[in-house]
């Protein structure tokens, strides 16, 4: 009986060493997986998300909404960034969002940071944007001046409740 015994010890032995080198290659095959998948996921949905998820949204810059697909929409957005990157925080951060059109899911986003110190370059997109709206306002046919007296009001009214917004999401 002596004889039998460390021949069954034995028997299990190898075949517990078998199966344990099995769950290790199956171990590493799903951790290989994982690695795999979550790069393809970084890649292709989360550019730029993680942060727009650390971003605030800026309750006087509505969105702007873009041409869309039938299944994605876009949205041009002002946030405020509070998150150090290359050294710098206190960002204004203009992202371009893709979105599911039915779930309103954010699939995709690229943003630019501009510093909200960076007075020659916000002035460089304010000129910019207004270009853009004097040229809109030109081919239809629409006169400018109304239009930027309203936005130059409406923006006095509410410049104090803009800068209060800035001071409370930023970190000075």
């Amino acid at each position: 009986m002596s004889n039998f015994k460390p021949s069954t010890e034995e028997t299990f032995l190898k075949k517990f060493e078998k199966l344990s080198l099995k769950i290790e290659q199956l171990t590493d095959e799903i951790s290989k997986m994982k690695t795999t998948l979550d790069k393809n996921y970084k890649v292709n949905r989360t550019f730029g998300l993680k942060t727009v998820r650390n971003s605030q949204p800026l309750e006087f810059a509505r969105d702007v909404m873009g041409i869309g697909s039938p299944t994605k929409r876009y949205l041009l957005s002002l946030r405020a960034i509070t998150e150090e990157w290359k050294g710098r925080k206190n960002d204004i951060l203009i992202t371009i969002r893709q979105q599911e059109k039915e779930t309103h899911m954010d699939l995709k986003a690229l943003g630019i940071r501009i510093p909200v110190s960076d007075i020659k370059n916000i002035r460089v997109l304010a000129k910019q944007i207004l270009s853009l709206l004097y040229i809109s306002c030109e081919l239809s046919g629409i006169a400018i001046n109304e239009i930027l007296r309203e936005l130059i009001t409406e923006i006095n009214n509410e410049g104090q409740k803009m800068v209060q917004e800035i001071k409370q999401k930023l970190i000075f």
